[in-house]
């Protein structure tokens, strides 16, 4: 898969939930994973340029995953241009 900024969160998730079927890591041995095979994967110049974003990404999936962060995106009924 060639590595976009349009497909960057997908190649993340894919990558995130290739490595969770090793259930001897730990969270950060995980994470060094997905965070290399994306580095492997990656041109050079687009992973420096995304990294934090990439970084951050992992934490907030792994957040949501398990349910740290509720999200409560479809139960706003107001329409935003009657505010």
């Amino acid at each position: 898969m060639s590595v976009t900024e349009d497909n960057i969160i997908e190649l993340i998730i894919k990558t995130m939930e290739e490595i969770e079927q090793f259930v001897d890591k730990t969270g950060m041995e995980k994470k060094a994973y997905v965070l290399k095979a994306l580095r492997e994967t990656m041109d050079e110049e687009l992973f420096e340029r995304y990294e934090y974003f990439i970084i951050i990404t992992i934490d907030f999936i792994v957040k949501v995953s398990k349910k740290g962060v509720k999200l409560n995106l479809n139960k706003n009924k107001k329409c935003l241009s009657c505010i």
